[in-house]
């Protein structure tokens, strides 16, 4: 156990809470925010093919672009995105 079994709990809180946000209509990016990383922390402790995966020669992993790139843009939108109602 321990700090994986921690992380996979608030991965799936995440995304539990993503899902309700889509459901009710709020935040778009910040719920799929909360729903990306449920996948990029189960990609990276327990489907390590897709997470080390490469998709071309020069580019990071498909986890690392995902934890670094794509999570990153999600929460900024939000960051804009909040004041829309």
């Amino acid at each position: 156990m321990g700090w994986t079994v921690v992380f996979l709990i608030l991965a799936i809180i995440a995304a539990i809470i993503g899902i309700w946000n889509l459901a009710r209509q709020r935040n778009v990016f910040l719920s799929l925010a909360g729903i990306l990383w449920f996948f990029i922390f189960l990609f990276k402790q327990y489907v390590t093919a897709v997470n080390d995966y490469v998709l071309a020669s020069g580019l990071p992993t498909v986890g690392n672009l995902l934890l670094w790139v794509v999570l990153p843009v999600f929460l900024i939108l939000a960051f804009f995105a909040a004041g829309r109602r």
